[in-house]
């Protein structure tokens, strides 16, 4: 049974900034590989059907410019060396600005601030769950995201393939991502991550020549 999982990388990052602590270590060198197989091991009837995640992409967004170069550095240290697992595509998005004008909370007085914003990312989970699923690439999928505006490529899936859709944030599914197990082909599920996913599921502290920063 070859299962495709598909990764909205912000959401799953932000889950597990919300689960295990902002500045806990131990969660962000997220093995996705491990947590993919992870996620479809909890399932018996995949189990049983021997399932595998035989195509895993992670959709993200790429940092840029700013204050922010040794964030930039430490993500695209952590890109690598998910690419060096050799089980995990990543799909590039990008983030725009936008100037946000409004009152500050304690003075009243208006300022403009620069509000950086996700591209892209929503559209290539979307399209690669299409793809795969329309080229008979799988059997199966599993979607790790809460966003809401996923909501038809999902509903589109569950008519052909049984869909796993997993909150990252550990809170109730977003509705216009809740459906019914048998919808459609049925055989679908739903899970929200725990704290553990993120701990139990880590890349070794080197892949190939990728190191897991000290500060993660």
């Amino acid at each position: 049974m070859r299962v495709g999982v598909y990764v909205d990388g912000l959401n799953l990052y932000y889950g597990g900034r919300h689960l295990c602590g902002r500045g806990k270590r131990g969660w962000r060198w997220l093995d996705v590989a491990g947590l993919a197989d992870r996620l479809i091991d909890r399932n018996p009837y995949w189990s049983a059907k021997q399932a595998t995640a035989s195509r895993i992409t992670y959709c993200t967004a790429l940092i840029t410019g700013g204050p922010a170069a040794d964030a930039r550095e430490r993500q695209q240290n952590y890109l690598k060396a998910l690419l060096a697992t050799e089980r995990v595509n990543i799909e590039k998005g990008t983030f725009a600005t936008r100037q946000v004008t409004g009152g500050d909370i304690e003075s009243g007085v208006r300022r403009t601030i620069t509000v950086p914003e996700e591209k892209g990312s929503d559209v290539n989970l979307a399209s690669h769950l299409l793809i795969d699923l329309h080229s008979d690439l799988i059997d199966a999928a599993v979607l790790i995201t809460n966003d809401s505006d996923l909501r038809l490529p999902a509903r589109h899936a569950r008519l052909h393939v049984p869909l796993g859709t997993v909150n990252p944030r550990g809170t109730p599914t977003a509705d216009a991502l809740k459906g019914d197990p048998d919808d459609g082909i049925g055989g679908h599920w739903w899970y929200s991550l725990i704290a553990d996913d993120f701990f139990s599921c880590q890349l070794p502290e080197t892949v190939d020549t990728h190191q897991r920063p000290d500060i993660w």
